[in-house]
């Protein structure tokens, strides 16, 4: 799979989500023709998301497109669509994702779409999620590399953690970030807790509903952290923070 890009178009969608009320600009019908012809002109493909973004240390667009056709057929178009291109990462395809990776003219396209999970919605239409993030390829290479330093203040990173990915939409004012931490996971979440009831941070969901899952508001801000474990005493860190739009 696309190493770290699985992960940040994952953490994308959560971004989705949580920035219906923010100021980014979101699009029910297709906007004016541009980039490859498949993304503008399939029926029944609509682009209901896009703002530019940062990942790690390099800028983008990050564009999300519904597709009210079948995973399959969905990638079908982009291979034919991207086939004149120079694949950098070839269309790979699973039960519920697709992908790929390729250079078109100046700029470096990264393809994800996923399909509902089987079993779930049974009696649902059926449905894809097109993400696509184009970058210039020098932005490119910044991102492929962990940032430079951690971004996310409040909360502050957990005590001696590692910053592996930042992902941020300054029009959605969302800002993400994932850690690896040598922690078990339960002592990550202890020191979260700790340090946003701290600072104010009242938690929304009832404590131990979701053993891996908590979130926190404190006056117009959210913080959404996600702890899993990574093998052996590590855990994997995800802190979204956003500001919500408050009228």
């Amino acid at each position: 799979m696309l190493p770290s890009y699985k992960y940040i178009f994952f953490a994308a969608l959560i971004c989705v989500t949580l920035s219906l009320s923010a100021p980014a600009r979101v699009f029910w019908t297709r906007p004016a023709p541009r980039g490859h012809v498949v993304l503008e002109t399939t029926l029944d493909w609509k682009t209901i998301y896009t703002s530019a973004v940062r990942i790690n240390d390099g800028q983008g667009k990050l564009s999300i497109i519904g597709c009210n056709e079948t995973l399959g057929t969905v990638m079908t178009k982009l291979r034919q669509a991207y086939a004149s291109c120079e694949m950098l990462e070839a269309f790979r395809q699973n039960e519920t994702l697709g992908w790929a990776r390729m250079r078109e003219g100046n700029t470096i396209v990264t393809l994800l779409a996923l399909a509902p999970t089987p079993g779930l919605a049974p009696n649902a239409p059926e449905q894809t999620m097109l993400f696509v993030l184009t970058q210039a390829p020098s932005d490119f290479d910044k991102s492929r590399l962990p940032p430079s330093a951690p971004h996310l203040r409040d909360p502050p990173p957990y005590p001696g953690s590692r910053a592996q990915t930042y992902l941020t939409s300054e029009e959605s004012q969302i800002q993400l970030e994932i850690y690896a931490a040598a922690a078990a996971p339960e002592a990550v979440r202890q020191y979260y807790e700790s340090a946003l009831l701290g600072q104010a941070w009242t938690r929304l969901d009832p404590a131990g509903a979701y053993a891996s899952l908590a979130i926190y508001q404190k006056g117009s801000e959210l913080c959404a952290l996600l702890v899993l474990p990574a093998g052996g005493a590590e855990s994997t860190i995800t802190v979204l923070h956003k500001r919500l739009k408050m009228e």
